[in-house]
């Protein structure tokens, strides 16, 4: 068995949940609805706009919601249903058995992505102006924060001994990340010197897939005077070669770690 044997079989199994298809209903109509109506109301998709804002809303709101609970909930009713059981007895590494899972789910949760994406492009063109290809941009960062979760996702999904525990462990997840992580951080930052604000606010953009890519979306799009003259400094470094690096190693560690803590807990559980 090889790694494409699992990701096809994981495509299969996507694409037969019912999970997958509400969140494609639901991302892909509400895309539609916020480029239709802001396209007709700003008329423009150039820079850091109502629509280019309140499309990015919505992909750090609905995405990674649609990642976790779709992702662990697949892996986890596969050990619930003994199938994950069965895969751990064939002659294959379980990293290999994990990136067959992590691919499988890739391609599905990307044709929903490209669905969404697609449908808003055409009413982008025909009610909205202006740089189009910005859209691409945004297809580009929601493609990596889906893959982020995903990731994370395939870890709830081995860590969980059923459906309703990975649930319960998603929505949690889901809600620090994008609910209330910003509140943690205000809280810490007030209780905080002057001199360490900076520092506290650079580093928490790396400790948080959506604000990793909230920051250096609206960075990309032109649009860094919305964080205001405070952290004047941090926008410079974050265009630099040094911060679109850092950028890159951060979606790479997002990514790599949750699939690697997930194959270790795998191997624990042959062992046992």
């Amino acid at each position: 068995m090889t790694v494409w044997t699992i990701a096809r079989h994981e495509i299969k199994i996507a694409f037969r949940s019912r999970w997958l298809f509400i969140f494609a209903g639901l991302f892909t109509v509400l895309s539609g609805i916020v480029v239709f109506f802001s396209g007709q109301t700003a008329g423009e998709f150039a820079g850091f706009t109502r629509t280019t804002a309140s499309l990015l809303n919505l992909s750090l709101f609905l995405l990674p919601l649609l990642t976790l609970l779709s992702g662990s909930l697949l892996i986890a009713g596969e050990k619930e249903d003994g199938r994950m059981a069965l895969l751990l007895t064939y002659p294959l590494a379980s990293l290999s058995l994990i990136i067959g899972k992590f691919i499988g789910l890739a391609i599905s949760l990307v044709a929903v992505l490209s669905l969404g994406y697609g449908i808003s492009s055409l009413f982008l063109y025909q009610f909205a102006s202006g740089n189009g290809e910005l859209l691409f941009v945004f297809f580009g960062m929601s493609l990596l924060l889906v893959l982020m979760f995903l990731s994370l996702s395939v870890f709830v999904g081995v860590l969980s001994g059923g459906r309703l525990q990975a649930l319960g462990i998603g929505i949690f997840l889901w809600a620090f990340f994008v609910l209330f992580y910003e509140f943690i951080m205000m809280g810490v930052t007030m209780a905080a010197s002057p001199g360490w604000v900076l520092p506290i606010l650079t580093v928490s953009v790396f400790l948080n897939p959506v604000e990793l890519i909230r920051v250096f979306t609206v960075l990309f799009i032109g649009g860094g005077t919305v964080f205001g003259p405070s952290i004047y400094d941090f926008t410079i470094w974050a265009n630099s070669a040094a911060g679109g690096l850092m950028f890159a190693a951060a979606a790479v560690l997002w990514v790599a770690g949750p699939l690697l803590a997930s194959s270790r807990l795998m191997k624990r559980g042959k062992r046992l």
